[in-house]
């Protein structure tokens, strides 16, 4: 999988700036061109009360100054950067300049905050998530990219099976360690009752695990795998972080999903509370 055209998000936050230093630090290894994208707010009121240069002209300060910001650290490693500011619901904005640029990545910046246990309902991260028919990678404040070792979640579905291409791709481009975990999600309750049932389950999420060990080898790329048991997304993550420094790779559910992706699913809860870059694939 090649990265030849990387989309930044940027504000004027701390979070906005580590990220992109990290898709500089992208862009110079994989030798990509990279775009900065910041979104002012359109104007809600009447304009026939305001002078509307003078409104244009405020609301797209922050935008420009974001901006700036980014041509500056930029410059400051040599590197060439594009910038481009649009109007508009910051989500839907980002994604469609993804896509009319033919993005193969969008990277975000995640604030680290007391109020995680919210989640990310309505923020700009979880809806260009759902909006995005590009590849985007969160990453939270402090976390450092490391493609070298990838933890693949897969539950079988035909958008995990995507997941996995695209995990194995960049596994075979960087020489990485693919790690394959799925989670068997049962409560002991169900164990007792319908042990039979259980049993089942078992073998089927081990299917999932055996079936992308297989295109792995088929790929030549290395990879390991892990059956894990419990809540998904905590065990998922916390698997992933006691690892050490890495990447999870999980899949979204397309446009189709936004709803499902605003209501607290697992890829909502693993980017909002992961320590690790989180690259949330497209189906």
């Amino acid at each position: 999988m090649s990265l030849k055209r990387l989309l930044v998000s940027v504000d004027d936050s701390e979070s906005s700036l580590h990220a992109l230093r990290a898709a500089l630090d992208l862009a110079g290894t994989h030798g990509a061109s990279l775009t900065a994208v910041a979104v002012a707010p359109p104007y809600q009121g009447d304009l026939r009360l305001v002078g509307v240069g003078d409104i244009a002209r405020v609301l797209r300060q922050p935008c420009e100054q974001a901006l700036d910001n980014a041509k500056r650290e930029a410059a400051l490693r040599g590197l060439p950067l594009t910038t481009v500011c649009e109007e508009g619901e910051p989500g839907q904005m980002i994604a469609d300049l993804a896509d009319s640029m033919r993005a193969d990545l969008v990277v975000m910046g995640r604030r680290n905050t007391s109020t995680m246990g919210r989640l990310l309902l309505g923020s700009v991260t979880a809806r260009t998530i759902g909006f995005s028919n590009t590849d985007v990678l969160i990453v939270p404040d402090g976390a450092v990219v490391n493609l070298r070792r990838l933890v693949l979640a897969t539950d079988g579905s035909r958008f995990s099976q995507h997941a996995a291409q695209k995990a194995l791709a960049l596994g075979r481009e960087l020489d990485s360690m693919v790690e394959v975990v799925s989670v068997m999600d049962v409560p002991n309750e169900y164990l007792a009752l319908a042990p039979q049932a259980a049993q089942e389950l078992a073998a089927s999420t081990k299917g999932f695990i055996a079936e992308v060990m297989d295109m792995a080898r088929a790929a030549g790329v290395a990879a390991k795998s892990r059956l894990l048991e419990g809540n998904a997304p905590e065990e998922i993550l916390r698997f992933a972080e006691e690892g050490g420094n890495g990447t999870i790779v999980i899949a979204s559910h397309g446009r189709t999903g936004l709803r499902r992706l605003l209501m607290g699913g697992v890829v909502e809860w693993i980017v909002a509370h992961s320590t690790l870059p989180v690259w949330v694939t497209k189906g």
